[in-house]
């Protein structure tokens, strides 16, 4: 997952905390009590929070920079990027899509 990482003394969160789980003894993740988005990672008394990349308004201007827990990539990620791809609008079609509402909350703050 691509997260960013940054001390917790200067994040916060703009529209409450979200809920969390601990997913081990050394892990808590945050994500939305309404939508279930995944939005943290955080090691229980580490120094810093590690937030999900897409959920910041602009993640393009998020560049990774360094990858973590490698043992345990699958192996075709590496070369996911030279797939044949498509957007959302060529995979669903102009009808499909004028059915689907998203239920995230866009912030934007």
């Amino acid at each position: 997952a691509p997260l960013a990482g940054v001390p917790p003394r200067d994040f916060a969160w703009t529209r409450g905390a979200p809920d969390t789980f601990r997913s081990s003894e050394l892990v808590e993740r945050g994500f939305c009590r309404d939508c279930g988005t995944p939005l943290s990672y955080r090691l229980i008394g580490g120094p810093r929070i590690e937030i999900m990349t897409g959920t910041f308004d602009r993640p393009d201007r998020v560049v990774p920079t360094r990858q973590y827990g490698t043992e345990s990539r699958l192996g075709w990620v590496v070369g996911i990027a030279n797939l044949p791809s498509q957007t959302t609008l060529q995979n669903y079609g102009p009808e499909k899509m004028a059915t689907i509402a998203g239920r995230q909350h866009p912030d934007h703050d």
